[in-house]
């Protein structure tokens, strides 16, 4: 299986860390990622599971993962991570569009 982040989705992960240490310490933090990478793992393994989120471009797809939304398009044996965003950021969502085109 293969999984590429791409920039933005790294600088998304990066802003996700420094936001959970902050939060709820390390241990926790350390937890929650470990999920979020056995996600993209499940996804990259079944790329059709997420929903399609066309209108951000084609093939885009997204997956629900305790918060953080996954977008992701699939690629040839597994899937590219373009943003991974909280729920309830939705200007970044409608920015979404610009940015994964890049």
């Amino acid at each position: 299986m293969v999984i590429r982040l791409k920039p933005q989705a790294r600088a998304d992960l990066v802003a996700l860390r420094v936001w959970s240490e902050a939060e709820w310490g390390n241990v926790k933090t350390r937890d929650y990622l470990s999920g979020l990478k056995q996600a993209f793992a499940r996804l990259a393994g079944n790329p059709a599971i997420g929903r399609s989120c066309e209108l951000f471009g084609p093939g885009i797809r997204s997956w629900n993962y305790r918060g953080q939304i996954i977008f992701y398009r699939p690629i040839e044996n597994g899937i590219s991570i373009l943003r991974v965003l909280h729920e309830r950021r939705n200007q970044a969502a409608l920015d979404f569009a610009d940015q994964a085109q890049r």
